[in-house]
């Protein structure tokens, strides 16, 4: 490997012997080098392949701040998570999850912790990546010293839903999370119910409309309109439809856009489904 930029004395760019640019953590690696150079590899302690050229160099900027452990516990968190969440993370999400973890270690020996307002929202909609939140916490703690809280498990929380949300915006998460609570509160006030959470319709209800909201804020909607389904449900359905026309509607004048007859029939039968205990 060849030495293409050096930004500090332990924190490199340079090329591979497949031509990609990576970046390369080690003591002292770049001394006394020049752009061209041939690489110790002695003095490797660790190479990052990033999928584009955009990460790697955001990656050598946050090494430029960040110790390389950090990195490393991340991606221990980020193994914890794949294993439970069963799915893939990407190079991006190691980047702003390091990032976001080392600041959170830095304030808070500062003590200047930050109260998580969405903590509430997050353990009830996002479990499974809540649970592995604490379980990132405990990691921090067995490598850092440092003892967080349920907010910052929230945190990292979010972090992981995000990474399910195209875009890998957090200000993304937090609309879900709200349009998701206020959906749920139009439900229960049309049926003068609480739900049962620890039913399967429940669960189910929730992770569809997750994914919901995240297709309305996307703009990306279930098209293939079967008008058919479409007045049987209308028909059968009819307190739970009266139900998705409050939804249409809040959907319509807050975010100024129009739920397909597909959508509709989806969160009818999910209504219905959580609605009708006695099936």
């Amino acid at each position: 490997m060849k030495l293409k930029k050096s930004l500090n004395n332990n924190v490199v760019l340079a090329k591979n012997d497949l031509h990609q640019e990576v970046v390369i953590f080690g003591n002292g690696i770049s001394f006394k080098l020049k752009p061209g150079d041939p690489i110790d590899e002695t003095k490797i302690s660790k190479v990052f392949t990033l999928e584009t050229k955009d990460l790697t160099n955001k990656m050598a900027n946050l090494l430029k701040e960040v110790p390389v452990e950090y990195v490393e516990l991340t991606e221990k968190i980020i193994r914890c998570a794949h294993e439970k969440l069963d799915i893939t993370l990407s190079d991006y999400t190691l980047l702003t999850l390091t990032d976001h973890i080392y600041f959170a270690i830095t304030r808070y020996k500062k003590k200047q912790e930050i109260r998580n307002v969405l903590l509430w929202e997050v353990k009830k909609f996002y479990k499974a990546e809540f649970d592995v939140g604490m379980k990132a916490i405990e990691i921090i703690k067995a490598k850092t010293g440092v003892t967080f809280n349920e907010d910052e498990a929230g945190f990292i929380a979010m972090h992981l839903v995000n990474t399910q949300i195209e875009g890998n915006e957090i200000d993304k998460t937090i609309k879900i999370t709200k349009m998701v609570q206020d959906i749920l509160g139009i439900i229960k006030y049309h049926f003068g119910m609480e739900f049962d959470e620890d039913s399967w319709n429940y669960g189910r209800l929730i992770t569809h409309l997750k994914f919901f909201a995240q297709r309305i804020i996307s703009k990306d909607h279930i098209q293939n309109e079967d008008d058919y389904l479409y007045d049987q449900v209308k028909h059968k359905y009819t307190s739970a439809f009266d139900c998705v026309e409050k939804i249409r509607m809040y959907v319509l004048n807050g975010y100024g856009t129009q739920i397909t007859r597909s959508e509709m029939v989806y969160l009818v039968l999910h209504i219905y489904r959580v609605t009708n205990r006695r099936n």
